[in-house]
This record gives C-alpha cells, sequence and structure tokens, in this order.
C-alpha cells in the first residue's frame, strides 16, 4: 500500500552511528512503484524498446471547468512551465478570462474535449493533464478526467481502456484521486485511471490518491518533469524510464519543506514499471 511508503517520523532529525544515519522513513530508504495488473504491465513492457524516444508532448489544461463551481488558479502556470520543459509540446487548454497578463489565451480550437484529446494522444510520448479528475464509487469504469466536454462525452476509465498507443511512454495525471478506489467490494480490482492508461500503453504513469493542493501540484509537475533531465536528455528532452526516482525526489522536496503536512506530498503515486 502506498501508504507505507509514506509513514516514518519525517520530522525527526537523522540519527547518529553507522547504521542508522538515514532519517527513520520508508521514502528516505527506498523509491516507490505500484503495479497495478499484469497484462497492464505486459502491454506497457512492450512500448520500452517499440518506441524509446519522445518525440512529443502533449499538455491538457483546465484552469476552468464548465459546469464546475471555481477554478484552478496555477494550472496556467503550470502549463506555461511545461511547455518549456516538454518535447515539441501541443497545447490544449480551456480559455481562462484570469490569466496573467502577457500570457496567450487559447482560443475555442484548441478546448481540450474528448475528441481532441483522444486524436493528440495516438503520437504523443509523454501526455500531462493538469484539471480536475472524478472518481465514481458505483462504476469505476465511468470514472473520468473533468475536460471540456466532461457533461455530453467524458474522457472515462472505458474510453481508454480500448486504446493503443505506439508512442506512450509516460501519463503524469495532475487531478485529484486518479489511483484511487473507494468501492469495498472492487478494492483488489485495477479499474482506476492510472492503470487504464497502463493499458492503453503507457509503462510510467503518475497518479494520485486523495485531493491534492493546486499550488503544491503545479509546483510539483514542474519539478518532476526538470527531474527527468529538462531538454538536455538524448532521448528527447526527458529521460521516462526515470520516472519513479524523479518522482520520489520531487515529493521528498516537499516533503522537506512540509514534514507534518503529508497530505499536501504523499498521494502523489508512480504505477509502472
Amino acid at each position: 500500500m502506498h501508504v507505507v511508503s509514506a509513514s516514518g517520523c519525517h520530522s525527526e532529525p537523522p540519527r547518529a552511528g553507522l547504521r542508522d544515519r538515514e532519517p527513520p522513513t520508508v521514502m528516505d530508504r527506498v523509491v516507490s512503484s505500484y503495479p497495478t495488473i499484469i497484462r497492464a504491465l505486459h502491454h506497457a513492457r512492450r512500448h520500452l524498446t517499440s518506441a524509446p524516444t519522445v518525440s512529443r508532448s502533449l499538455i491538457v489544461a483546465m484552469p476552468t471547468t464548465p459546469g464546475v463551481h471555481g477554478r484552478l488558479d496555477h494550472v496556467s502556470e503550470e502549463a506555461a512551465l511545461l511547455c518549456g520543459l516538454l518535447p515539441e509540446p501541443t497545447l490544449l487548454m480551456e480559455p481562462d478570462a484570469e490569466a496573467e497578463d502577457g500570457m496567450t489565451v487559447p482560443g475555442p480550437e484548441t478546448r481540450p474535449t474528448k475528441a481532441r484529446v483522444l486524436k493528440a494522444l495516438s503520437d504523443c510520448g509523454i501526455v500531462h493533464f493538469a484539471c480536475h479528475g472524478a472518481h465514481d464509487p458505483d462504476d469505476p469504469s465511468q470514472s473520468l478526467l473533468l475536460l471540456h466536454d466532461h457533461e455530453r462525452d467524458p474522457l472515462t476509465v472505458a474510453s481508454l481502456a480500448e486504446m493503443r498507443m505506439d508512442s506512450a511512454q509516460l501519463a503524469y495525471l495532475s487531478a485529484c484521486r486518479t489511483a484511487f478506489m473507494e468501492s469495498v467490494e472492487l478494492i483488489d480490482e485495477a479499474i482506476r485511471l492510472t492503470s487504464a492508461f497502463q493499458l492503453a500503453g503507457f509503462p510510467h504513469v503518475i497518479g494520485t490518491l486523495w485531493e491534492i493542493s493546486d499550488e503544491v501540484a503545479s509546483h510539483m509537475a514542474a519539478d518532476f518533469h526538470a527531474e527527468l533531465g529538462g531538454d538536455t536528455d538524448q532521448h528527447g528532452g526527458l529521460d521516462t524510464g526515470a520516472a519513479a526516482r524523479a518522482l520520489h525526489h520531487t515529493v521528498r522536496k516537499v516533503r522537506d519543506r512540509y514534514p507534518k503536512s503529508p497530505y499536501l506530498w504523499a498521494a502523489h503515486m508512480h504505477a509502472g514499471i
């Protein structure tokens, strides 16, 4: 369980002595990764050799969401940062009337609809979603990422599970509860958004277990992609094979800043190989 990797006395300083120099926490001793189901891992592993480089990426940003009260104040900033970190980025972004001065506001033709996202996904190695997510406890296959047209044509687990993407390498789901399972009857089943992206062919998926802070999530996303190598790696700018370790270092940075607030950093998890 992911909660195990976040366990320990995070506010306690390292002990003296050769055998106890590391803090008494799990995450200071191991890098955690969580498999979903064998089928998903087998399918995703094939993409490690069939698509070793990343030439294109997709950023899906929803600072506001039709039918949803409130806005994600830091998503526009997150999208702007990622456009400078990811290789050949395509940005699909909901128009935001409150975008910062100087930022280009996307038009209706780049709104993140389900059809546009699925079309762009077909040849992208990296996809990053910065949006709301919703879990359906009665039918987990209907859990979804909330895009522009989520009310009439939702991007659900079921709609992703049948996709096959030959270029897929890394999916980062900067949304709430994308790796969450609420139903007790289905607690051992891998019916969630993270596993759906793996079944679609992504060897590495970053998801979350509960609601996350918009501001913290924005900085964590930028730090994570920077940890992968920025534009210096020979494989399309980012070493996606280091995703688990990159998330590990990113989470530890936030933990070191907020050691007594695990709700801010312990939700993020890596699923994959």
